[in-house]
């Protein structure tokens, strides 16, 4: 019996109708009318390897993507493993595994070959249908009936024929198909013939014995088989009547409005999602973002179509990094996908952004993104208690640091707006949690250096404590819309500043991240005494610094008040991005390694005077205590304008030769801009680093060094450098071979 007729009378015996002619058959595909099949272009097909599906809904490939060779109850599984294998793995005999044996047994031309290509023989034993799925002949339709790998045929077009019994078209009446001049009806074949050629194209068989000499199709004509529009494909496209094409050989895509060739254009459009603002740490949470696709092709896994993490690009933050879609799901254009799936909150607390959007993976990313959300990790609490504090001259120090120690790991504390005068040193020392001003989230603008809504910490001239005003010593924590406050030119003449004049500049810090997967964000730290703004101690991993400001940190001409900006001592995988630093007067942003690190988008300037100036603006150094490594990271993207006043004496400077004798090595230093420096791009004492296309303008000539007058280039490099890769600079920078061998530039006592 064929398939449509056996699924009509389950259908009508469930419903306790009686008949199945064409009333009762074209009932549109359905729960109802398909209860124990899926759906396919509005046919009910009985579940297989290439159409599962159940209940009536819409047919999947479980072939497509290599994860599936079953359909089990309605559902794509590998039916070795007894599930789907997970995205990466592929289906065999043996399992889910890593490699992937292409299988076309059974498979007509075309069709997967479960390891994400396609079958270049054709082996199906039944026919195949216009997706290139091979329909055996025991799950064949009237509409669908053929054998030997051919296309499958529609029994039901023309006279001579009404079903398909094993796999060939026959007048199920009489058991075979009517001869020529005859008809297919309910009693038989009877004559004499009318040809019929609604649907057909020209030279199709008119089920008379003859052929069409018209054309009908309302679609395109692949030879003499009409490919309707709902069925066509990037490689059978066309207008109605016309001879398919396959765009795949000119590298484009079927555009299904217009039914003809179109570039291929990746486009999305972010609708809506459902995301909460808070999560506990380590809490599973079921979210959900909608996209369309307003491009031109159609999304699907086996084209690794995914939604993935941004903010930063591919982090997983969230548990992973990519969403996929189902084996054989279709977005077609102008059609919308909502991605539901699970994330873990951070084990750490913190404030994280939530960001995501459409890739083609390896391709390229495209469309919108998804608005960002800012999601508090932790429980929230303000110290009420410092409110009044805000602005008066009493020490706020201690009030500080009782709300610090009665905040629970994984917390977030708040600190009220306002300037606090700070005595003594405060700590983030045991539990990991966030600091904050009160009400703000990481989305928010930065704080400003001055006339600023945030909480900030301005040290008093009895503050003496040595490495910091702030210090961040338990892993994990966050410092979030602070300002941090040295209050430098209050502080002359006090006994720190007598310290950092004998070379103790550890009494000068403000701010000291002694930790693993801290956070300095959106914050400021300004007008430090001498030594440092902001210092990473030791040999941290997953640090970021970004979105903040550094400035006015120590004074260039006064021996031993000078500070650098950001000092960064050894890390591994972390990120320094976006910040803004001025007028720092030792280096404004120094590493002595940084592994794998990204070191972008940050900008250096400096103003007209002397005192404000500073040796060097970004130096990618090592000193003798630290690893120098920079392998895997990339310099890039940073601006660095020393004003009119020339106020920096290196702009750029790879090595430590000027200061040290240690080795630098590793990495890539590129897209940078240096402008008005007195020495503009110096490698020196480094090997084995990429430098290219770093523009280079309005140098000096001239620096007063420590060691004298010294002749200054756009570019120079010192004789202890090698393995220098500058092949893929395009900007034809020219190197001078010079020696700065403990000559240190822009000295302080001009």
């Amino acid at each position: 019996m064929a398939m449509k007729t056996r699924l009509c009378l389950l259908f009508l015996a469930m419903v306790g109708t009686a008949g199945c002619g064409d009333e009762e058959v074209s009932a549109p595909c359905g729960p109802e009318s398909c209860p124990g099949g899926c759906c396919l272009d509005g046919e009910c097909l009985e579940p297989s390897p290439g159409h599962c599906g159940t209940a009536g809904g819409e047919c999947v490939d479980c072939l497509a993507g290599g994860r599936a060779d079953e359909c089990a109850g309605g559902a794509c599984i590998c039916g070795a493993a007894g599930s789907m294998c997970p995205d990466g793995l592929f289906c065999t005999a043996s399992g889910c595994t890593e490699q992937c044996t292409p299988d076309c047994a059974g498979r007509c031309q075309g069709a997967p070959d479960g390891c994400g290509g396609t079958c270049e023989t054709n082996e199906c034993n039944g026919c195949c249908d216009a997706q290139k799925t091979c329909i055996g002949v025991g799950m064949q339709s009237d509409t669908a009936c053929g054998s030997g790998g051919e296309s499958c045929i529609d029994c039901t077009i023309g006279q001579a024929t009404d079903s398909c019994s094993d796999g060939a078209c026959v007048c199920a009446a009489a058991g075979s198909a009517c001869p020529q001049g005859q008809s297919c009806t309910e009693g038989g074949c009877e004559g004499p013939c009318v040809p019929d050629c609604t649907g057909k194209c020209a030279g199709a068989d008119d089920g008379c014995g003859g052929t069409c000499g018209g054309n009908d199709c309302n679609g395109c004509c692949n030879g003499t088989v009409c490919v309707s529009f709902g069925t066509q494909s990037d490689t059978l496209c066309g207008p109605g009547g016309s001879q398919c094409v396959d765009c795949t050989a000119s590298g484009q895509i079927c555009d299904h409005a217009s039914h003809s060739c179109a570039q291929a254009v990746n486009d999305a459009r972010f609708i809506s999602q459902q995301v909460p603002s808070s999560m506990a740490p380590g809490q599973r949470v079921q979210v959900s973002l909608t996209f369309e696709n307003t491009g031109t092709t159609t999304w699907t896994a086996a084209a690794d179509y995914k939604l993935g993490a941004e903010n930063p690009r591919d982090n997983r933050t969230w548990g992973t990094s990519r969403v996929t879609l189902q084996a054989g799901e279709q977005v077609r254009p102008g059609e919308r996908k909502t991605f539901s799936f699970e994330v873990v909150a951070p084990a750490q607390p913190g404030t994280y952004d939530f960001q995501w959007r459409m890739l083609r993976e390896l391709v390229e990313w495209f469309g919108e993104f998804s608005q960002n959300v800012s999601v508090d990790v932790g429980d929230i609490s303000v110290c009420e208690q410092l409110r009044s504090l805000a602005g008066t001259d009493t020490d706020a120090s201690g009030t500080i640091q009782q709300c610090i120690d009665s905040t629970p790991r994984g917390g977030i504390l708040e600190l009220p707006a306002g300037v606090y005068r700070i005595d003594h040193q405060i700590v983030v020392q045991s539990r990991a949690m966030v600091l904050r001003t009160e009400g703000k989230r990481s989305a928010d603008p930065p704080c400003a250096p001055v006339n600023h809504d945030c909480a900030e910490l301005r040290a008093s001239t009895a503050f003496s404590d040595t490495v910091g005003i702030l210090r961040v010593l338990a892993s994990g924590s966050t410092v979030d819309h602070i300002v941090v406050n040295g209050n430098k030119l209050a502080r002359h003449g006090t006994p720190s500043a007598a310290q950092c004049q004998a070379y103790q500049n550890i009494y000068g810090y403000n701010v000291q991240l002694g930790c693993d997967d801290c956070r300095f964000t959106n914050s400021v730290s300004r007008d430090a005494l001498c030594g440092t703004c902001l210092e990473v101690s030791g040999t941290r991993a997953r640090v970021v610094v970004s979105n903040s400001t550094v400035v006015g940190c120590g004074v260039h001409d006064r021996e031993g008040l000078w500070s650098d900006g950001i000092t960064v001592h050894d890390a591994t995988d972390s990120r320094f991005t976006g910040n803004y630093l001025a007028d720092n007067t030792d280096i404004d942003l120094i590493f002595g390694g940084c592994r794998n690190c990204d070191i972008s988008g940050n900008t250096i300037l400096h103003g007209h005077a002397f005192s404000s100036s500073s040796f060097a603006a970004l130096m990618i150094h090592a000193w003798p205590t630290t690893s120098g490594n920079y392998q895997g990271t990339v310099v890039h993207d940073n601006t660095i304008d020393c004003g009119a006043q020339k106020q920096c004496g290196i702009g750029l400077y790879i090595g430590p030769d000027a200061w040290y004798d240690a080795d630098t090595f590793g990495g890539s230093v590129h897209g940078n801009t240096v402008k008005n420096a007195q020495f503009g791009l110096l490698i020196d004492d480094a090997h084995d680093v990429e430098v290219y296309d770093n523009p280079v303008s309005g140098t000096k000539g001239l620096t007063k060094a420590s060691c004298g007058w010294k002749t200054t280039y756009d570019y120079g490099i010192g004789r202890d450098s090698f393995n220098i890769d500058t092949s893929s600079d395009s900007i034809g920078a020219v190197y001078h071979q010079v020696d700065f061998d403990r000559c240190i530039p822009n000295w302080w006592n001009q």
